[in-house]
C-alpha cells in the first residue's frame, strides 16, 4: 500500500500548515497553504469542510484565508478556535512583524496569562533551521521569551518610562514534540521582587500541544529603567574593550622582547 499524503486526505477536514514544513506535510489530513488558498480562490472546495490553522502561515495569508472563507460559509468553516493573530508587535520587542511568534495575551487567573502560538515559516528562527518535522525547541524558546515580555509589558510594568529586560536564568525541559499544528503557551508567575533597580520576575511558561504537556521553561528577569541600563552597559564595555586591550598588550610583550633580544 502507498504512502497516504496530504492530497489522499478525507476531503471534510483538513489542516494547512506552511509549505516549508515538507517532512510534516507527508501526514494524512495536511496541505500546504498555497494549496487550500488555490482551492478557495477557485471554489473547489467540498461542501461542508472543515479548515484547521496550522503553523507557518504569514499575515497575509491568515488574512486571506479569513475573507476567502467568510465569503464561501457556511460551505467552508475554520475550526475553533478561528484564524489566529498576532500579538502587538511593539510589545514583543521585534522590528520586523513577521517575526511576532504568539498571538494577543489573555489572562486566565490571578498570576496566570495564556496565548496562542503564532509561526510564520519565514520566522527568524526557523529561516535557517528546519530539521524533520518538528519545531525546534530555540523557536520554542524565543516564543516563550516574547510571551513573558508580553506579559510583563502588559499587566506588570504599564507605565510611560521605556524598560529593558534582562535576563538572570532560563531552563528548559522538553517532554515531547510540538508539531506545526495549533499550540499554546501558559504563563504562571512565581515571584514578583520589588528592588530599587526594578522588579525581578520569575516565571513559568509551559507549551502545550493540544493536551499534551510538551514544554516547561523557567525563567528569571528583570526590568529596569532604560536610562540606568544603558549607563550599565557603557561602563561594562568600556571595562571589557579595556581588559581586552590589556590581554592583547601583554601577549605582545613577550615577542617585543624576543625581537630586540635578536
Amino acid at each position: 500500500m502507498s504512502r497516504p499524503t496530504a492530497q489522499s486526505a478525507s476531503p471534510d477536514a483538513v489542516i494547512a500548515v506552511g509549505d516549508r514544513f515538507e517532512d510534516f506535510l507527508v501526514n494524512r489530513g495536511t496541505v500546504p497553504v498555497s494549496d487550500l488558498l488555490a482551492r478557495l480562490r477557485s471554489g473547489d472546495v467540498p461542501e461542508g469542510l472543515a479548515v484547521g490553522i496550522g503553523q507557518g502561515l504569514s499575515d497575509e495569508q491568515l488574512a486571506e484565508i479569513r475573507a476567502l472563507t467568510d465569503r464561501l460559509g457556511p460551505a467552508v468553516t475554520v475550526a475553533k478556535p478561528g484564524v489566529p493573530e498576532r500579538a502587538q508587535q511593539r510589545l514583543t520587542h521585534k522590528h520586523d512583524a513577521k517575526n511576532v511568534l504568539i498571538g494577543p495575551v489573555g489572562q486566565t487567573g490571578e498570576h496566570r496569562f495564556a496565548a496562542d502560538l503564532v509561526l510564520d515559516q519565514h520566522v527568524e528562527v526557523l529561516e535557517d533551521h528546519l530539521t524533520g518535522q518538528h519545531i525546534p525547541a530555540i523557536t520554542l524558546l524565543e516564543a516563550a521569551r516574547q510571551f513573558w515580555t508580553v506579559v510583563t509589558e502588559q499587566f506588570y510594568v504599564t507605565g510611560p518610562d521605556r524598560t529593558r529586560f534582562v535576563i538572570g536564568s532560563v531552563g528548559s525541559t522538553f517532554h515531547s514534540f510540538v508539531f506545526p499544528l495549533a499550540a499554546t503557551l501558559q504563563y504562571e508567575l512565581l515571584e514578583l521582587t520589588r528592588t530599587p533597580v526594578g522588579p525581578v520576575f520569575k516565571c513559568r511558561i509551559s507549551i502545550h500541544h493540544g493536551d499534551t504537556l510538551a514544554s516547561v521553561i523557567d525563567a528569571e528577569y528583570r526590568v529596569i529603567p532604560e536610562q540606568f541600563s544603558v549607563k550599565q552597559e557603557k561602563i561594562a564595555a568600556r571595562q571589557a574593550v579595556v581588559a581586552e586591550l590589556t590581554r592583547l598588550r601583554d601577549q605582545a610583550a613577550p615577542a617585543m622582547s624576543g625581537d630586540r633580544a635578536a
